[in-house]
């Protein structure tokens, strides 16, 4: 399937080809199908299309996805960037204390708290990458390969990308910070 970002909303779009629909386009479910419309820019780099039609998706590239998790390792902290959030180790035990339970819904609300607030800062990163690119600003669709070829970059200079997006995501200059908060 051909993906194309459509330059209103900064979301693919399979433009009618497909089951994926930019947000310009109304909602339609399809019957199996866990998230019709789940293709997105990567929620901290917006470089590269992410995500799919399955719950099990991740909601960021391989590159932000692998420094996600050396932060994890390293500071014991990560963003919640799978679209389950047991995929995040976030889930309310059915046979838990009533304690246990309202700190595991208390979890389940900033998970999804934190994915809105990872959307909307992918969002903001589409707008500065779209709006990088003067001769893009009278087109209606860019193919998913122009995308993201425009802002390709090597591994090191992917990682380096996606170093900078987290710390400036958090609000932070250096990880070190994360260990004193």
């Amino acid at each position: 399937m051909s993906l194309f970002i459509c330059t209103t909303c900064l979301y693919p779009t399979s433009l009618g080809q497909g089951k994926q629909r930019c947000k310009c386009v109304p909602y339609k479910a399809y019957p199996g199908v866990d998230c019709p419309s789940g293709f997105h820019l990567c929620y901290l780099c917006a470089a590269v299309v992410v995500g799919g039609e399955s719950r099990w998706s991740w909601e960021a590239c391989e590159s932000c996805l692998k420094f996600n998790r050396s932060l994890k390792t390293k500071y014991g902290v990560s963003l919640a960037l799978g679209r389950h959030s047991i995929m995040n180790s976030i889930g309310v035990p059915i046979q838990a204390t009533p304690e246990e339970q309202e700190k595991a819904v208390e979890q389940m609300m900033n998970f999804i708290n934190e994915t809105q607030s990872l959307s909307d800062w992918a969002q903001l990163q589409a707008r500065t990458l779209f709006e990088s690119v003067p001769s893009w600003q009278k087109m209606h669709y860019i193919p998913r390969e122009q995308w993201e070829a425009k802002f390709y970059l090597s591994k090191v200079k992917a990682t380096s990308r996606s170093v900078q997006c987290i710390k400036d995501y958090l609000r932070i200059t250096d990880f070190e910070e994360l260990l004193r908060s």
